[in-house]
């Protein structure tokens, strides 16, 4: 995976006040956490970042972190996003990094993306349905794959595809229920005729049986 590059600057000032001074500035507050060391906050570009998470990837991406730190000399650190807060007015409010070794191995999501169409089940009124859009795979931050391509042309009227069907990127290993329904073709839903309850109409017959016309009642 090709790793993109992000500029941070160390802040040494905490609290919501500081967040808020630098949301006004243009600037994104984040935590880079490490496996057994402390956390260190962040302030980050929120346009280099947001060109980051427009490739198809999305969230799952490798970073090279270069951190700027005005008390201390420039870090280094590969990593995840591990959260991403928004709310939505502002866009994205805080970042939550995760420091990864190239030689460990991470579990992540990855997303489910479908390719081609199943052109005989649709024309015949059938319902492409993806019940799963992520997959839990584990593998090194090296081989994140970006996403899972499921095909779907072939598929005809009442198939499916679980996750022990799907091929997956060397190195990758699903850990996902294999027996899971990833992508099903469904058939059209049946018009019901819309039918009384049988205790309606047994009552309606016993009223109009009690009736008597107008002319016997005189």
């Amino acid at each position: 995976m090709e790793r993109q590059e992000l500029e941070a600057l160390r802040r040494w000032e905490k609290g919501k006040g500081v967040a808020r001074k630098l949301r006004s500035q243009g600037l994104i507050p984040a935590v880079c956490y490490r496996k057994g060391i402390e956390p260190i906050p962040l302030a980050l570009e929120t346009k280099k970042l947001g060109q980051i998470l427009l490739r198809e990837a999305g969230q799952n991406v490798l970073i090279q972190l270069r951190i700027r730190d005005q008390k201390g000399p420039e870090k280094q650190e590969a990593v995840i996003l591990k959260e991403i807060q928004k709310d939505p007015l502002a866009g994205i409010v805080h970042v939550d990094f995760l420091a990864v070794k190239m030689d460990e191995l991470i579990t992540i999501e990855v997303p489910v993306r479908m390719v081609g169409e199943p052109l005989e089940a649709v024309r015949a009124g059938g319902m492409v349905q993806q019940l799963r859009r992520f997959l839990e795979v584990e593998c090194l931050p090296g081989d994140m794959p970006e996403h899972i391509d499921v095909e779907v042309s072939a598929l005809k009227m009442g198939d499916s595809i679980h996750v022990e069907q799907i091929q997956v990127p060397s190195g990758v290993r699903v850990l996902t229920d294999k027996k899971e329904p990833v992508v099903v073709i469904t058939a059209p839903a049946a018009e019901v005729e819309e039918v009384k309850p049988v205790e309606e109409e047994e009552a309606a017959e016993a009223a109009a049986a009690t009736e008597k016309p107008a002319e016997e009642s005189k």
